[in-house]
């Protein structure tokens, strides 16, 4: 059987007090000159800044600024891509049909139109809400952000999406809006932004 050694200066389980750190007596820490132990004490320590996956530990503010407007360049080459993946899906969508011996007449217009609809909203909606970018957008280094560098809300996508079908509807003459730095017709519908990536 082992033999229990008695320590003096350690207490056992059952003698710790059950109040919490106030009620344990503190002892003066030792005098660093005099050869004991220093303690540490943690609230002396600094924060670090928030890291900014765009710039280091900078703070996301310093991101934010360093940010330049989208030219109205690139938004054009991200606005004709996308419109691109929607004209590839309404060709391989008619195409599809044809193999399948169904003729899209004229009365089928409107569920097609539906169709494309629907694919156009969660095409923006969704990689803007997550990524801040569309495919297009990503293709030609563009994303969107909200004040203070954050990102999009659902709201915002929704109204960007719309912008976007203005602006196609309109032949892309609303992204003249963001000649020179400006902001566009969807940035101004959504409250954001577009910045190179």
């Amino acid at each position: 059987m082992a033999r229990r050694r008695d320590f003096d200066d350690e207490p056992s389980l059952f003698d710790l007090p059950l109040d919490g750190p106030a009620a344990v007596a503190e002892e003066p820490a030792p005098d660093a000159a005099a050869g004991g132990p220093v303690e540490w004490d943690a609230a002396e320590e600094e924060e670090p800044a928030p890291f900014d996956h765009a710039g280091g530990a900078e703070g996301v503010a310093a991101a934010a600024r360093r940010r330049e407007p989208a030219p109205l360049s690139a938004r054009y080459l991200g606005g004709l891509a996308d419109l691109a993946v929607h004209l590839a899906l309404a060709v391989a969508l008619l195409f599809g049909s044809r193999l399948l011996g169904v003729e899209a007449g004229l009365a089928d217009w409107p569920a097609i139109a539906f169709f494309l609809l629907v694919f156009s909203f969660l095409y923006h909606v969704l990689p803007l809400a997550f990524w801040g970018q569309t495919p297009g957008m990503a293709w030609a280094g563009l994303v969107a952000r909200s004040a203070g560098d954050a990102n999009l809300s659902f709201s915002q996508t929704a109204r960007r999406w719309l912008g976007a079908l203005l602006a196609a509807a309109l032949l892309g003459l609303p992204a003249l809006l963001a000649a020179g730095g400006g902001r566009s017709l969807a940035d101004r519908l959504s409250d954001s932004d577009t910045f190179l990536a």
